[in-house]
């Protein structure tokens, strides 16, 4: 971004014309006949050139007369080999020292110089957590304490990166921009998870929580477009850290070394770079910070002795521990043990030739269901192996096998000599060597499709060398990209080999080895721009983008005889590595810079001025109708006629319709390109509906990039992979009306009556009612015909109403519930597939498998012959259909259904979902029988009560005899006495 305005402009020269005297000279300088200089800045990863900028400028020799710098630039003392210097005017000057010695040629530098827009940066400080012997999971976070400061007036503590909290300017600097309305947020490179901040404005910074386990730790900060003084504060890369991983070392331990001589080498995690690993003769070092902080790595004496020890030839980071490669044998250090790798996990005692892991990320890769990629590859001369998570390696071929596969001559001598993963995630590129396939020995280049199981024996070949292998790198791309080299020269092979030659250096030979005094090649890095640096071992190095045919030569940085190894940088820039016995020391290289300034003076500069694209995510799943639509913007000066260049791997596994709209506006040409991919595919008439989805699932990968690009452009290609098939996560639920509620009781157990099952009993059925399964019961009126609707899900995501036909069944086998609709009403033209039907044609299924997208057949289609019983039930359903669910008037109950898609053209998953309903609203009539006896029951027993009262007053009265009003008082007092003895007879 810093040197876009800077960039533009076309390709004026031919590459045979850019190499004229200077280039001369630089060659001379390169050879060593002038001194070496160097310049820094205050900033980490030179991120800021602008006229706010303090440039220190260093110069290595005895030659130094004085510094040369452009008019428009203060120096301090440009008499001394140490110097500062200020370019107050943007634009691009000129340094140079003018040395004693005027028959050599010192080199110049040609520095860009912006305006300062940009002046401040994050600075980003992890929050020590609390000490805990319990390792960090996935679901464990960090915090990050982000504040801004000012790089030229920063304290120390801050420029070393060792400060603990905000000093004062940056504290008040901060909260200005709190003020302003200031918001960091951190955005994930693989993914684009964001991460928002939480402000502290008192105390002068941000707080922002990361996950502590992750594998997507390339981020950017950046925060809105406030600008403070004129100023904004310039987006950072930052890479999350992780936690420490524990090699415990003894004391009675050997250190592990590459053999005495040997170059050092460096090994880092594809998707967490911060974690290396690097080899030397003096030991195996390793990171979980970048090498800001490192430990050895050591092997216990009683395993391996000290000779074998310091014979590691090649090392590779697990997900779970190292490999180091050791005669011919593997072993494998844990965080708790060190161990031998042999026939035990399958894999060769002795006569391992390679071991390689990715060197790309392919956490994101979407592997189809019931696949996993491997994380490393070993092999023989003649055995392939891939490496998975607990230690467990398969055996995938050997060279036998391979000559019947890729249909080779049996009679060929067949061997592997380097394996390395290819382009695309899912692939594994093999170099092999052929004597006896043509006149002379040949290379040969084999894939393995882990995704697929597929072998491809691809259109390559190369003469080979009467012995020996060449080391090979893929490029991340949708077409194979890849660069092969040995200690002279560079090989590359681009667009699956339609584009192969030796790499040319300053357009003069292409034996790199020429150009850098007779030194051979060290090491060769690819970053994620498609910057390619080639290291010489005496520190020469050499610069081409991806995609290109020629390099340049970059100035020397350093002298040759310092042991170096370079270290990939997310910024754009590269690390250095200075070895010195067990110390380790890393700086910033200013890579964009320097190829900057090499190539200034030959117009070889970015073809566009804007590329553009709306490729945000690196993953895109698309299910059965779903489409995804990209738009790509190329601007550049007219009569250049660029374009957007679409690479696709496995187009046929999706349509695609493309537009270009094209403008001219003052001599800039803007070119707009919209690309829209779909699914769209009628698998109902598929005689194997299972084989077809088979057929048709996959990933596609689409690339996106300029026509031409430069050494300069920022920006190069965009990759995506575009998953057909079921996105992970997906399912279906059944949406509950607003009016319905949901009930969840505390019973566990419920009855069904034996007579209302498929198979009626003369017992009721008791039901397990799971909660966690069934979840809450709805709540039905038994009079309302219910109707499903159905909701799809990707996660906790709504997606859309699913529209298409579903059927249903009570999982516990009742059979009371009906339909609302006949075939005839819902205007089918045939008989419809119903349960009954489908049992008896599949009579040892059960109901899950009978009936499904794979045998669904439309109603709605005439066929010869009569139509059938249209007057049967209808028992398909969907989103617009009048077709619901009516219940038992009598009695009331519970129904646990499961409901399927059987649409063969919605999904590629096999959507299911379960849902449980209670009716209710009924008054039971009741038992005439019951009632009828009841009543008998209590009218007699009152009856009886009646007649027994009834016979024993009878008897109370008959007792009194008549007495006459008109009676004596002799005869009244002894019928007195007569009625009181008879009560007390009572």
């Amino acid at each position: 971004g810093l040197l876009g305005p800077l960039l533009g402009g076309p390709m004026a020269r031919a590459p045979e014309l850019l190499w004229g005297a200077r280039g001369l000279a630089l060659l001379l300088c390169l050879g060593g006949c002038c001194g070496l200089w160097r310049y820094k800045t205050n900033v980490e990863n030179y991120a800021l050139f602008t006229t706010r900028t303090t440039i220190y400028l260093e110069y290595e020799g005895s030659e130094f007369v004085e510094w040369e710098v452009s008019e428009l630039c203060t120096i301090s003392n440009k008499s001394s080999p140490t110097a500062t210097l200020n370019c107050s005017v943007p634009g691009t000057h000129t340094i140079r020292p003018k040395i004693d010695n005027e028959t050599l040629e010192s080199v110049e530098r040609y520095v860009p110089i912006s305006e300062h827009l940009n002046c401040f940066l994050w600075y980003v400080l992890k929050s020590s957590p609390a000490q805990s012997s319990i390792p960090s999971s996935k679901n464990d976070s960090q915090e990050l304490i982000l504040w801004i400061y000012d790089p030229e007036s920063a304290e120390p503590s801050e420029l070393n990166h060792t400060a603990t909290s905000p000093p004062t300017n940056s504290k008040i600097l901060s909260k200005q921009f709190w003020n302003l309305g200031q918001e960091p947020v951190v955005q994930t490179y693989f993914r684009n998870t964001q991460y928002s901040a939480t402000a502290f404005p008192e105390l002068g910074f941000w707080k922002i929580n990361v996950p502590a386990m992750s594998d997507d730790i390339i981020t950017k900060i950046h925060g809105k477009a406030i600008a403070f003084q004129n100023c904004f504060v310039l987006d950072s890369p930052f890479i999350i850290s992780r936690p420490e991983e524990p090699f415990p070392n003894n004391v009675n331990d050997n250190s592990l070394c590459s053999p005495a001589g040997s170059e050092p080498y460096i090994e880092w995690s594809a998707c967490i770079p911060t974690t290396a690993l690097l080899l030397s003769e003096f030991g195996t070092f390793h990171t979980n910070d970048g090498f800001i902080t490192y430990k050895e790595i050591k092997a216990p004496s009683h395993i391996l002795d000290f000779d074998l020890s310091h014979k590691v030839t090649d090392i590779v980071l697990t997900d779970d521990g190292i490999l180091f490669l050791i005669t011919g044998t593997v072993y494998k250090r844990e965080s708790n043990r060190f161990f031998k790798l042999g026939p035990e996990y399958n894999l060769p005692e002795t006569g391992i030739t390679g071991i390689q892991s990715r060197y790309w990320c392919s956490s994101e890769y979407p592997v189809q269901s019931g696949r996993k990629l491997s994380t490393v590859a070993i092999w023989t001369p003649s055995e392939q192996y891939l490496g998975y998570g607990g230690n467990v390696f398969i055996k995938i071929t050997d060279t036998t096998n391979l000559k019947k596969v890729l249909d080779l001559p049996v009679t060929a001598s067949l061997s592997i000599g380097t394996v390395c993963y290819d382009s695309r995630p899912s692939e594994v590129a093999l170099l092999m060597a052929c004597v006896g396939c043509s006149s002379s020995r040949v290379f040969y280049l084999s894939v393995y499709n882990e995704d697929r199981d597929l072998w491809v024996l691809r259109d390559f070949s190369f003469d080979a060398p009467p012995q020996g292998f060449m080391l090979m790198e893929f490029v991340y791309s949708a077409s194979p990209s890849m660069l092969m080299w040995d200690k002279k020269t560079v090989y590359y092979s681009y667009k699956n080999n339609t584009i192969n030659g030796f790499l040319i250096v300053s357009a003069l030979n292409n034996k790199l080895s020429e150009q850098a005094r007779g030194s051979t090649i060290h090491q060769l890095l690819i970053d994620y721009f498609g910057n390619t640096v080639v290291k010489m071992k005496n520190n020469i190095m050499i610069f081409f983008k991806v995609e290109m045919k020629d390099a340049v030569a970059l100035p020397q940085w350093e002298k040759g005889s310092k042991n170096i190894v370079l270290y990939l940088n997310p910024s754009g820039n590269l690390y250095m590595l200075f070895i010195n016995g067990s110390r380790i020391h890393r700086e910033d290289y200013p890579l964009k810079t320097e190829v900057f300034s090499c190539i200034h003076n030959y117009q070889d500069t970015c073809p566009y001025l804007v590329f553009k694209h709306s490729m945000d995510l690196n993953v895109y799943y698309l299910d059965m109708g779903d489409e995804v639509t990209f738009w790509a913007q190329i601007v550049y000066m007219e009569n250049l006629g660029l374009s957007t260049d679409v690479e696709i791997y496995r187009p046929e596994l999706l349509m695609q319709t493309t537009d270009v709209d094209y403008e001219i506006a003052r001599g800039i040409c803007t070119k707009n390109q919209t690309m829209k991919f779909y699914h769209k595919m009628d698998y109902s008439l598929e005689p194997n509906y299972t084989e077809a989805l088979i057929a048709s699932r996959g990933v596609m990968t689409v690339e996106l990039q300029p026509s031409r690009s430069g050494k300069l452009c920022a920006t190069n290609n965009k990759l995506a992979h575009l998953s057909v098939g079921c996105p992970p996560s997906r399912h279906i639920v059944i949406h509950r009306p607003s009016d319905i509620t949901c009930i969840k009781h505390n019973f566990t157990t419920y009855k069904i009556p034996g007579e209302y099952l498929w198979d009626p009993t003369t017992e009721d059925l008791v039901v397990n009612y799971d909660w966690d399964k069934y979840d809450c019961l709805m709540d039905l009126h038994y009079a309302t015909p219910f109707h499903p609707d159905i909701a799809l899900y990707d996660g906790s995501t709504f997606v859309k109403t699913v529209e298409a036909n579903f059927i249903l069944w009570e999982v516990h086998g009742r059979s009371d519930y009906s339909y609302n609709s006949s075939m005839k009403q819902v205007g089918c033209l045939r008989k419809a597939q119903t349960w009954i039907s489908m049992l008896e044609e599949h009579e040892n299924s059960t109901l899950d498998e009978i009936w499904g997208p794979q045998n669904y057949r439309s109603c709605f289609e005439s066929e010869l012959g009569p139509p059938g019983d249209l007057n049967q039930l209808y028992q398909i359903l969907n989103h617009s259909g009048y077709n619901s669910l009516i219940w038992p008037t009598e009695y009331s109950g519970i129904y646990v259904f499961r409901v399927k898609i059987v649409d063969p053209n919605f999904s590629f998953c096999d959507l299911n979902t379960i849902f449980a309903v209670r009716t209710y609203g009924i008054v039971e009539s009741p038992n005439t029988g019951k009632v009828a006896g009841f009543s008998i029951l209590i009218l007699s027993i009152f009856g009886g009560i009646l007649v027994i009262s009834y016979f024993r007053y009878v008897k109370i009265y008959r007792t009194i005899i008549y007495v006459d009003p008109l009676l004596s008082h002799d005869q009244q007092d002894q019928t007195r006495k007569t009625a009181h003895e008879l009560k007390k007879d009572q």
